[in-house]
C-alpha cells in the first residue's frame, strides 16, 4: 500500500491523534474473556468512524462491530495495528476492494508477534532499567521521593509518545510495509537482542538487590574459615543470590504460586537465620 498524500485521506490529523490517545489511555479497560481488548479497539474507532461514513449509520455500525472482535496485544507495540486497521477501513470507505475478513486477519496475524516483542522489550528491558535507576535515586537519601517522581514522569511520556509514533507508523506504512518487516526476520532479530539484553539487565538487578549471605564459619586451631568471605566471595562472588533467584525461577516453572514461594522464603529465612546458616 503506497503512502497516500494527506489530501487524499478522509480522516483529519486531529481525529487520528484523538484515536491514538484513546487507545493508550483506555486500552487496559473493559477486558473480558470473549473479546479481551476488543472493546478498546472499538473505542479507538469512535473519533474516526464518523469521517469514514458520515451519512451512513449502517456502515458505521458495521465497522464498529468488526473492530470489536477478539484482540489482544502489547498496548504500546500493538498500537501500529490499530493505525493499520484505521488505514484499511479508510481505504475501504474510499471504494477500494478490501474484504472485511482481510482486515480481521491482518490484525490477528500481527498481534501475536508484536505482543511477544513488546512484552520482552517493555517488561524485560525498559521497566527494569528505569526502576533500577530510579530506585537508586530514591535510596540515595532519607525521604528522597525524586526517584518515584522521575519514574512516573518518564513512563508517562515514553508510553504516550512511543504509542502515538507507532500508531502513525501503522497508519502511514500500510500492511505491506509491516508484513515486509516481519518477513525479513527483523522482528525475530529484535526479539533475540531484547532477550539477551533482558538477561543482562536481570543479572545486574540480582547483584544489586538480591542479598543472600552465608553465616557458617569453620573454626580451626588458631584461625576461622568463613565460607562467605573465604570461599564464595573469593571464588564465585554473588553465587548465592544467583542460586536463590534461579531456584525461585525453577519453582515458578513448576507452576508454584507466588504465595507458596513467599511462604517458602519466609520458612527458609527463619530456619537458616536461627541456625546462623544465613545472615543479614
Amino acid at each position: 500500500m503506497a503512502k497516500k498524500e494527506w489530501k487524499q485521506r478522509l480522516i483529519p490529523k486531529k481525529a487520528l491523534f484523538r484515536a491514538s490517545l484513546i487507545w493508550e489511555t483506555w486500552v487496559q479497560t473493559c477486558y473480558n474473556y470473549e473479546r479481551m481488548m476488543g472493546m478498546a479497539c472499538a473505542h479507538t474507532f469512535l473519533p474516526v468512524v464518523k469521517y469514514l461514513y458520515p451519512d451512513n449509520k449502517e456502515k458505521q455500525i458495521d465497522v464498529m462491530t468488526r473492530e470489536m472482535e477478539f484482540f489482544n496485544v502489547h498496548p504500546e507495540f500493538g498500537s501500529c495495528i490499530l493505525g493499520l486497521a484505521i488505514s484499511l477501513e479508510e481505504e475501504k470507505a474510499m471504494g477500494n476492494d478490501i474484504p472485511n475478513e482481510f482486515i480481521t486477519n491482518i490484525k490477528t496475524s500481527l498481534m501475536g508477534p508484536l505482543a511477544g516483542v513488546g512484552d520482552t522489550i517493555w517488561q524485560g528491558v525498559l521497566i527494569p532499567i528505569l526502576l533500577a535507576l530510579c530506585i537508586d535515586i530514591t535510596r540515595s537519601g532519607d525521604g528522597n521521593i525524586w526517584g518515584a517522581i522521575i519514574y512516573a514522569v518518564l513512563m508517562f511520556f515514553i508510553t504516550y509518545i512511543f504509542s502515538y509514533l507507532n500508531f502513525m507508523f501503522g497508519y502511514n506504512a500500510g500492511s505491506e510495509a509491516i508484513m515486509d518487516f516481519l518477513e525479513k526476520g527483523i522482528l525475530n532479530k529484535l526479539l533475540k537482542a531484547a532477550s539477551i539484553m533482558g538477561c543482562m539487565v536481570m543479572g545486574g538487578l540480582i547483584v544489586n538487590y538480591v542479598k543472600v549471605k552465608c553465616g557458617i564459619t569453620i573454626s580451626t586451631s588458631g584461625s576461622d574459615f568463613s565460607l562467605q568471605e573465604s570461599l564464595f566471595d573469593a571464588v564465585l562472588p554473588n553465587i548465592l543470590p544467583l542460586a536463590a533467584t534461579m531456584g525461585i525461577y525453577g519453582l515458578m516453572q513448576k507452576k508454584w504460586t507466588s504465595i507458596k514461594i513467599i511462604l517458602l522464603i519466609v520458612v527458609v529465612g527463619v530456619v537458616c537465620g536461627f541456625f546462623n546458616i544465613l545472615v543479614a
